[in-house]
């Protein structure tokens, strides 16, 4: 195995990526540097096969819950019809947890076959908003990508240079998420939006440490891109304030990867401390398609499972009691949609 610098990432070549112990080799790798480039492509049930290894593969909380029938009603219908859409795309992916399709191809009945269909996607992480353990994203190129670009800003390095004050800030804050529409693909269709919402913040007032780390213990910042509400204990104004001068020193080109895709390359990312973003403007005519993969690290670092609670204003929530405070809000914007009324009783979430 060989490990190339580039620019705040590591390109990794002759390996094999049939060989389940150098893949294993490649998962630290992973978990540590953040952003890896692998000049090779697998068949899409082996990249499960090889994130497996590294992890349990990861689902959204309230996906998991509404594809497992936890949450359920007339509420939920459209999301679960979106997502069935999606993990019925290509035989296999129901079963295949963590992973899906990037891609605007609809399917016979006009339906997407992949999650990002469309447009731009600016700074964002899976799952922003969740106090979690590391997650890795495997984005692997399939067909189309030429021409296309993904960008990846590892925030360590940052973090490492800042100065003592606003080292202590970032230790200190918290980063307030509130759902804002969904502005880091402005120009997606709608289903796909619902489908980035229940992702990405599910709940109003969820909150999470704006100092985050890798299961090898590497820190940097989660960094609120999307979805923020201010920081716990400061005025909107102030934390807008210091959230942009935070980004100053962050979004920096020494501190950026650029990926000019060609079909057949693997990109693996970090979620925790770690942002990317889609530059390229995906129309629903393009046929750019790849293969997503999100995994936890707990199968290499033990230390590294999955976390049990979610963390909400300033209390920590197990799944079940967040996830049934989501469909009383869920029933609440369904029913003035409709404009109807309804009883303030959650439907409970079954184990």
């Amino acid at each position: 195995m060989k490990i190339k610098q580039l620019c705040n990432a590591i390109q990794v070549s002759d390996i094999d990526l049939e060989d389940d112990e150098q893949c294993r080799e490649l998962g630290r790798l992973v978990a540590h540097e953040c952003v890896v480039f692998v000049d090779d492509k697998v068949s899409e049930p082996r990249l499960h096969e090889i994130q497996s290894l590294w992890g349990q593969p990861c689902r959204a909380i309230i996906h998991r819950y509404v594809g497992e029938r936890k949450l359920s009603g007339t509420h939920w219908r459209s999301l679960l019809l979106n997502l069935g859409h999606i993990s019925n795309a290509v035989d296999g992916f129901a079963e295949k947890g963590g992973m899906s399709r990037v891609s605007p191809i609809l399917n016979k009945k006009g339906k997407p076959t992949g999650i990002f269909t469309n447009g731009k996607l600016d700074w964002h992480s899976d799952q922003q908003s969740y106090h979690e353990s590391q997650r890795v994203v495997g984005l692997m190129s399939l067909w189309g990508s030429k021409g296309s670009q993904t960008v990846f800003l590892c925030t360590a390095p940052a973090y490492e240079a800042l100065n003592h004050e606003d080292r202590t800030m970032v230790e200190e804050l918290h980063s307030v998420w509130a759902w804002d529409g969904g502005e880091l693909g402005g120009d997606l269709i709608d289903s796909q939006k619902e489908i980035i919402r229940y992702n990405t913040v599910p709940l109003p007032e969820m909150e999470n440490p704006l100092l985050d780390e890798t299961a090898t213990g590497r820190k940097g910042i989660r960094f609120p891109s999307h979805c923020f509400s201010h920081f716990r204990g400061m005025s909107k104004k102030e934390s807008l304030a210091y959230r942009d001068h935070l980004w100053s020193l962050l979004n920096r080109p020494e501190y950026i990867y650029t990926r000019d895709w060609e079909d057949g390359q693997i990109m693996f990312m970090d979620q925790n401390i770690t942002l990317h973003a889609r530059p390229t403007d995906i129309t629903m005519t393009d046929t750019r398609t790849m293969n997503r993969m999100n995994s936890y690290m707990d199968r290499l670092y033990p230390d590294a499972a999955p976390l049990d609670h979610v963390l909400y204003k300033g209390q920590k929530l197990d799944h079940d009691t967040f996830a049934r405070l989501v469909d009383e809000q869920r029933r609440e914007d369904f029913y003035k949609e409709q404009g109807g009324h309804h009883a303030k009783a959650a439907i409970p979430a079954t184990a």
